[in-house]
């Protein structure tokens, strides 16, 4: 549909949707919606219903709704943050408080969510929350949702579409019957349910509601008497602290029967990991099991036993380690990434628990690949999906980075001329990627990988950030360890972090430690795919093909976590080797059509070639190839010349292909709300186009109108200060109703040089004084300024740092650079003749601030 304007979001979504209304008088009914359109249910009496002084949301909530719940036997939370919002790219605030994703309602019974309510104003139709609570509800994998105006309460089941219109919230029982849980033996298991979650009285870290969703299903599956569950959730997202979560409320709960339970791992490093990750628990209730424990006999005593499956693997005494433990001793087994790869080195031990409680744990999907058709049977019982069963709860990627608790990412490949054209030896052999440094030595190609790395690290500013680098083995990691110390000239600042190392576990704790302490770069082969947590890793470098989506998932996991202390809103990959072309647009959000991404060469048959490599010399290497994407969430990589043609096209539509319609769309504060999500609804995001054009001083319609009308320059906010002062002083005079009483025409103030229009960034503010680089004319800058002149000077000062939204809030006339100036908001609404001469000013101002301004 094509859309001339902006219209508000209620008036255009009606525009798009089949509308269906009930018959009056209807008051529990069953449909379906079925897709194409939203089924609007309105009883006749609610239809009817005219108040003239009817109860706003706040009201409606607090008055009605709220005392429905408790009467219906209901635990609720309100106004639930599920999460913060996509991290901005760029801009002063890591997060928009307009983006937090926030439930009016999670309804509970002990503890548990069941539900997701939506609430709206009595004069409003129940109908209008059902999209919003039906899609979080989804979000967080919840069956249930509710929309009510605090008179008719829609219950929707999201799985199969029906809905049911009720004139009183649905109780608990109804919910658990609806799900099937009314079977669990609740007293037994209810005692877990309603435990406490563990607070740590010094981080104050909190369960998150999807780390609380994932709990709660696994412990739903036990107490039906589930064997088996698998919680498949994102890198990053803490799968061991949502798993000590579980542990913590079944062993208080006390709802097993020894309260013992195994935490396995692949790596010793991954279960000390654990072992500290769990310290709630005393030293007295966890156990590291290794050969010494079980020789001491202390391996009977605890509650919570951490092992790695080799150490268990192991024999003493004629038998493996994990037979000196009875096979009911446990009650639960847990299984740390339990992905194919490394599950059925584990099948054995979990034979040997079958009695127990089984929980796997993984981040990766159930692959969908040949390969894994090819499996054997006795493979197949091994496979982690064939033996766990799908997924109880999923949190992908794709959902965590749109939460806000996984940063997104930058693409970059960047192919040699080797890469896609492939090298012929001089043994006469032709190699291509997937040859190179396994069957013959390269060192042209990682001198030019590392010189061209360390060029887009210093174009990007991202020297001093941390980087992993994947090589194919220890030898090539050492080379490229070698050239990136050459390059940066300190013995310190890349060094080879492998298996092979010496002192390999100190150098991945001082890897590992935010801040500034060397290495800076990390070159390994596989050792820091998994387990491994660099939260200011900001460079993910692939020189090496990879062939397995769970590796590749594995390894760009390490740079998808937050880190405030460094202000991290985002990762880059360079890609040297075609791993990228392993995106998974289900569950990363990220590509399943590659549209323009140069891949290597095809993979030739491996040469059969004596194990000594040979190495090639003197061969002319370049990078030939290079493409920047943008990474949208609903799984396309787009080349970033195709991504901004696309967003020509929707600035146009939307502007009906003038500038002066978009900056009459961006003047007015809805229909700038409406544009936005206009532009998020076509996957046009601001953020993205800002970072790639290297725009972060330009307002955000400027950036459309260069993008949609082909400007070869546009002005930043502080060009706009400045003609604004220039141009537009005599006009705010005379709406203030205040004369310029200087004499001749007003003198501009010059502008430090090399950078005009900035304001000084670390003092931008100083009372009856101009910041240096300033805006305001000679005219307009003196100390004994009527309030009024000073106020919008110091208003505009604030739009040049931070964008015309800031101006619009409230909050932020209370900010020190006004209140040192003006006193508080109310002194300064008294001062002005009130909010709503104030507010008439500010349109009056955007106006004339928001003029073309083409060069």
């Amino acid at each position: 549909m094509k859309l001339t304007g902006i219209k508000s979001r209620r008036q255009r979504y009606w525009a798009c949707q089949t509308i269906r209304h009930l018959p009056t008088g209807t008051k529990n009914t069953s449909k379906r919606i079925d897709g194409t359109g939203l089924a609007i249910l309105n009883s006749g009496r609610s239809r009817e219903r005219k108040h003239s002084m009817g109860r706003n949301e706040n009201l409606t909530c607090r008055e009605v709704i709220e005392p429905a719940l408790r009467s219906a036997g209901w635990e609720y939370d309100s106004q639930v943050i599920i999460g913060p919002g996509q991290v901005n790219l760029t801009g002063d605030n890591m997060y928009d408080e307009t983006q937090k994703i926030i439930a009016d309602y999670v309804l509970r019974l002990w503890r548990m969510p069941l539900a997701i309510l939506e609430a709206k104003a009595e004069d409003s139709p129940a109908a209008d929350g059902i999209q919003q609570a039906s899609r979080y509800a989804r979000r967080l994998g919840l069956r249930f949702s509710v929309a009510s105006n605090g008179h008719e309460y829609i219950l929707t089941d999201t799985q199969t579409g029906q809905y049911d219109t009720l004139t009183s919230p649905p109780s608990p029982a109804d919910i658990l019957n609806r799900l099937g849980n009314h079977h669990i033996d609740w007293d037994r298991w209810r005692s877990a349910f309603e435990w406490p979650w563990h607070e740590d009285q010094v981080t104050r870290k909190k369960v998150r509601l999807y780390q609380e969703m994932a709990v709660f299903e696994a412990l739903c599956r036990f107490s039906r008497g589930i064997p088996r569950v698998l919680l498949l959730m994102a890198t990053g997202t803490g799968k061991t602290f949502t798993v000590f979560q579980l542990i913590w409320k079944l062993i208080h709960g006390n709802v097993l029967g020894r309260n013992h339970i195994l935490f396995l791992t692949d790596r010793n490093n991954l279960k000390d990991q654990a072992y500290r990750a769990f310290s709630a628990f005393s030293s007295d209730e966890r156990v590291s099991i290794d050969k010494e424990t079980i020789r001491r006999r202390e391996h009977l005593v605890g509650n919570v036993f951490f092992a790695n499956y080799q150490t268990l693997d192991d024999e003493l005494g004629g038998r493996k380690l994990f037979e000196h433990y009875d096979p009911d001793f446990f009650d639960l087994v847990i299984v740390d990434e339990c992905h194919r790869s490394g599950f059925g080195d584990w099948f054995g031990v979990l034979q040997h628990f079958s009695v127990a409680f089984q929980l796997g744990l993984t981040a990766t999907p159930r692959e969908l690949d040949q390969a894994r058709k090819a499996l054997t049977e006795a493979e197949l019982r091994r496979d982690t999906y064939e033996y766990f069963g799908d997924p109880a709860y999923v949190y992908s990627l794709k959902q965590a980075i749109e939460d806000g608790y996984l940063v997104p990412y930058l693409l970059e490949e960047r192919i040699s001329n080797l890469d896609e054209n492939g090298y012929t030896g001089p043994d006469g052999r032709h190699y291509t990627t997937d040859n190179f440094e396994r069957d013959i030595r390269l060192p042209d190609r990682t001198r030019i990988i590392a010189e061209d790395l360390w060029n887009q690290l210093g174009k990007y500013g991202l020297r001093d950030e941390k980087s992993i680098v994947f090589c194919v083995d220890d030898t090539h990691a050492a080379f490229m360890a070698q050239e990136l110390r050459r390059l940066s000239g300190d013995n310190d600042f890349a060094a080879r972090i492998t298996r092979s190392e010496r002192n390999s576990h100190q150098l991945e704790r001082n890897f590992a430690e935010v801040g500034r302490a060397k290495p800076r770069i990390a070159v390994t082969v596989d050792l820091l795919s998994t387990g491994f947590d660099a939260p200011d890793a900001k460079n993910i470098v692939f020189a090496r093909p990879i062939k397995s989506a769970i590796l590749y998932k594995q390894m760009k996991g390490r740079g998808t976590r937050l880190c405030e202390d460094i202000d991290k809103r985002y990762f880059t990959i360079f890609d040297y080797a075609g791993a990228s072309g392993l995106e998974d647009a289900e569950f990363d959000g990220h590509p399943a059509n590659l549209q323009k991404s140069r891949k290597p060469s095809k993979k030739a048959p491996r040469p059969t070639t004596p194990e000594i490599k040979p190495v090639a010399g003197g061969v002319s290497v370049y990078i030939s190839s290079t493409e920047r994407f943008v990474c949208l969430a609903d799984g396309r990589k787009i080349p970033f010349a195709d991504y901004v043609a696309q967003s020509k096209e929707v600035v146009l539509n939307i502007a009906s292909g003038t500038l002066d319609q978009l900056l009459k769309i961006w003047i007015g504060k809805e229909t700038r709300q409406d544009l936005r999500a206009e532009l998020k609804d076509r996957d046009i995001h601001l953020a993205a186009l800002r970072v790639y054009m290297d725009m972060d001083k330009t307002d955000d319609v400027d950036i459309l109108a260069k993008v949609g009308f082909d400007l070869p320059r546009v002005p930043t906010r502080h060009d706009r200060v400045v003609r604004f002062w220039e141009q537009e002083e005599k006009w705010l005079r005379h709406l203030l109703g205040i004369e310029i009483d200087h004499k001749g025409p007003a003198r501009i103030i010059p502008f430090p040089s090399p950078k005009p229009y900035i304001i000084d960034e670390e003092t931008p503010y100083k009372k009856a004084a101009d910041p240096p680089g300033s805006f305001r004319t000679a005219a307009s800058s003196r100390g004994d300024d009527p309030f009024k002149v000073r106020f919008w000077q110091t208003c505009l000062d604030h739009y040049a740092m931070f964008g015309i939204d800031d101006l619009e809030r409230g909050s932020t006339y209370s900010a020190p650079q006004f209140v040192e100036q003006f006193g508080s908001f109310r002194t300064v609404l008294n001062a002005y003749g009130g909010a709503t001469a104030l507010k008439s000013d500010l349109e009056e101002v955007k106006e004339h601030l928001y003029v073309p301004m083409v060069t």
